[in-house]
């Protein structure tokens, strides 16, 4: 069990992003902005939440919003080492490369919440879909799961954000952000509905047809229209193009079926980037994805996103709530297509690509610059629907600080397989699961201080 350490650095970390100069405006329609969605805007990156890292929740594009705002805007803030510890590069062998087994985590332990008591605004909950959006936890009976060690690592994952500080009724995202009393809801939700089909190569992968994730993302906006907030509302970017799967360019040219003949495995065909090495040079045929496939989970992300538009426009009319719609599918197409030129020379400065620095370690989640892109999305929708003036994110600014967007470790070509620690399993494949399962085996690390809010609160 983990003493909770002594947090020194208050200025830095605080649980409420800082607004800016003093003399700035502050947005009134964001002044009470509240975070409905998953893991992109929780703030979770290289496999690990964290309050501060490379990048942590205070880096994340709710955070930049909220300061580009000059509002406040309260996180659930994680304390080191994460829920779970961040993906990091370990040079093990000093050749100043990336190589097989060096993005890992130097530690199993997990943190716990930096400030128990702080009632948060952001409530995105990383690993959220949306069947789960609308289940609801009971935060008493969480806690005392954890204190026995038989809770799941999902619920766990979704109590240190939404149960506390603790409280007798039950609590999900939806029932959160009504009783916030939100001015404004920033909502991005659908992301892990979809991602499965690109990490498990296979576009029969996620079940949910575009028809049962439109009675799901209608509910959703008509649960969330009952605050009478207006909102800005993403859509979903094709999730092939993430850095977790890589082009098989001329290292993988075939590949085996069920019926043990091969087929060829063209270059632009994807694999994930942790595949087993040992499944080389000739992998099981549904490990990769092929043009075909590819192009049937791109289908069903924009028949989504066909969906995601109409009931939008739906919800606008029927209960007059205003909606700003974010096109993150042609943004991240764009940038998949063409890079970023962030400095305005001309030239792409960061790219979709492996570090090439709109992605963190774990090749699904953005770096700090990718976050940046991603607020300025979001900025930009609102300033459109809402007349607002919120000047946008610095990207120069945050890609020069950012580590991941001119990493020295950046590969030339693809980078290797089994790229993710030493172990046969494939983190990509079943991302969020294990990442549930991480936290799970390690509640005992915060059993101390569970222990001690319900003597408190019982």
């Amino acid at each position: 069990m983990r003493t909770k350490a002594i947090v020194t650095l208050v200025c830095v970390l605080q649980a409420s992003v800082a607004v800016g100069p003093a003399h700035a405006a502050a947005s009134r329609l964001l002044r009470r902005m509240v975070v409905v969605g998953d893991s992109v805007l929780a703030g979770f990156a290289s496999g690990g939440l964290v309050k501060v890292g490379q990048p942590g929740q205070l880096q994340s594009a709710p955070a930049m919003i909220a300061r580009r705002a000059h509002v406040k805007l309260s996180f659930p803030l994680m304390d080191r080492p994460g829920v779970p510890a961040p993906l990091q590069i370990v040079d093990a062998n000093g050749n100043g490369q990336l190589d097989r087994g060096e993005v890992r985590r130097v530690t199993d332990d997990i943190g716990f919440r930096d400030d128990p008591g702080q009632r948060a605004r952001n409530l995105a909950v990383p690993g959220e879909d949306m069947t789960s959006v609308f289940q609801t936890i009971d935060p008493g009976d969480i806690a005392r799961q954890a204190v026995r060690g038989d809770v799941s690592g999902r619920d766990a994952l979704k109590f240190l954000i939404l149960g506390l500080p603790l409280r007798t009724e039950s609590v999900s995202q939806i029932t959160r952000a009504r009783d916030l009393r939100p001015s404004f809801l920033l909502v991005w939700m659908g992301n892990n509905d979809v991602l499965g089909m690109a990490t498990r190569t296979d576009p029969n992968a996620e079940m949910t047809s575009p028809a049962q994730f439109a009675v799901q993302f209608r509910r959703l906006l008509q649960e969330l229209a009952n605050t009478g907030a207006p909102m800005a509302v993403g859509n979903l970017p094709d999730p092939t193009g993430i850095p977790a799967l890589r082009r098989a360019a001329g290292d993988v040219t075939t590949c085996r079926t069920a019926a043990g003949t091969t087929e060829p495995v063209a270059p632009d065909d994807l694999l994930s980037i942790d595949l087993d090495p040992a499944l080389l040079p000739t992998p099981p045929c549904g490990k990769v994805l092929n043009a075909t496939e590819r192009a049937a989970v791109r289908a069903k992300v924009v028949a989504i996103n066909a969906e995601i538009a109409a009931i939008i426009h739906e919800v606008e009319l029927a209960r007059g709530v205003a909606i700003a719609p974010v096109d993150m599918f042609t943004k991240f197409d764009d940038a998949a297509r063409d890079g970023v030129d962030v400095n305005g020379d001309g030239t792409p400065d960061v790219t979709t690509r492996y570090l090439g620095g709109l992605f963190s370690l774990d090749g699904v989640h953005p770096s700090r610059t990718g976050n940046a892109f991603v607020a300025n999305a979001f900025i930009d929708a609102i300033n459109s629907r809402f007349g607002e003036g919120i000047s946008p994110v610095n990207v120069v600014r945050v890609a020069a600080r950012d580590p991941l967007a001119h990493s020295r470790f950046r590969p030339a070509g693809e980078p290797p397989f089994g790229l993710i620690d030493d172990s046969a399993d494939d983190e990509v494949e079943d991302f969020f699961p294990s990442i549930f399962e991480r936290v799970r085996l390690k509640t005992s690390d915060f059993t101390d201080e569970l222990e001690n809010l319900i003597d408190r609160f019982f």
